[in-house]
């Protein structure tokens, strides 16, 4: 059992939490468009980014899309922003 517990943890470290990840997302749209964005105003699910703000945060956000995506992908996460 030990060997297989093992291995198993290898894959569960390659991901990366959650948190981690809304971190690295939170650190890219500031550093991108100069907005600072909560938490609990960004909802991440599978492969897609959901940006619950007002419109006015959100096109800003969607101006620079491509620059995020981009440097998310630096960081080894894909993401599609919607």
């Amino acid at each position: 059992m030990n060997n297989i517990s093992g291995f198993l943890q290898k894959f569960l470290a390659l991901d990366k939490n959650n948190k981690v990840k809304l971190s690295l997302i939170l650190d890219v749209i500031k550093n991108k468009t100069g907005l600072l964005i909560q938490t609990e105003n960004l909802e991440l699910k599978d492969e897609t980014l959901k940006i619950k703000t007002n419109p006015v945060i959100r096109n800003e956000i969607f101006i620079h899309k491509e620059e995020i995506e981009s440097a998310l992908k630096e960081n080894k996460i894909f993401l599609k922003i919607f």
